[in-house]
């Protein structure tokens, strides 16, 4: 497949609307499902609290030394230790979407007003070798599709057990 010269509508949509999505998916659900850790070691908050810490380290940032540096090597992070590392734990969930929220609306005008020599700006990754401005924009939605997956999943598992026999329809 041949790389775009512009970013997909769609995956500009899933990154505005991810905060939103995000605050109705979570939105009335009892605390104890909100803090319970899956087998990962994840809870609901840690993913917002996640995606709240890549939003500037793994995206905005790396676009940016893309964008004003020739080639720029790109690190690897360690999301748990990020986790712990920026006080999340002690953080509120609302808090943490609130912050979600305001910062993407800027982001997403900015990934509005690159242009295709600016999306074909290359980095070197540490474990995937070159990568370009366009191929983080898609990541970026690809990265929160993921995690408003790894949510849902979480919350159906929590209602399977008070499903009964219509378990059987779900595979969970």
């Amino acid at each position: 497949m041949t790389t775009p010269k512009e970013i997909d509508r769609g995956a500009i949509d899933v990154i505005s609307r991810t905060p939103a999505v995000l605050r109705a998916l979570l939105a009335g659900l009892a605390p104890d499902l909100l803090y319970r850790p899956n087998d990962e070691g994840w809870s609901l908050k840690d993913i917002v609290a996640h995606l709240h810490d890549v939003e500037g380290i793994a995206f905005v940032e790396r676009i940016s030394r893309m964008l004003d540096e020739d080639r720029p090597f790109i690190q690897s992070i360690d999301p748990p230790a990020r986790l712990v590392a920026g006080g999340y734990g002690s953080r509120e969930l609302s808090a943490l979407l609130d912050e979600l929220a305001q910062q993407r609306k800027p982001h997403v005008d900015w990934l509005h007003s690159l242009n295709s020599d600016e999306l074909a700006r290359i980095g070197v990754h540490d474990r995937v070798g070159e990568i370009s401005v366009i191929n983080i924009a898609h990541q970026w939605a690809a990265h929160d599709m993921a995690h408003l997956r790894q949510v849902s999943l979480m919350i159906q598992a929590y209602f399977a057990p008070m499903m009964g026999a219509t378990r059987a329809f779900y595979d969970v």
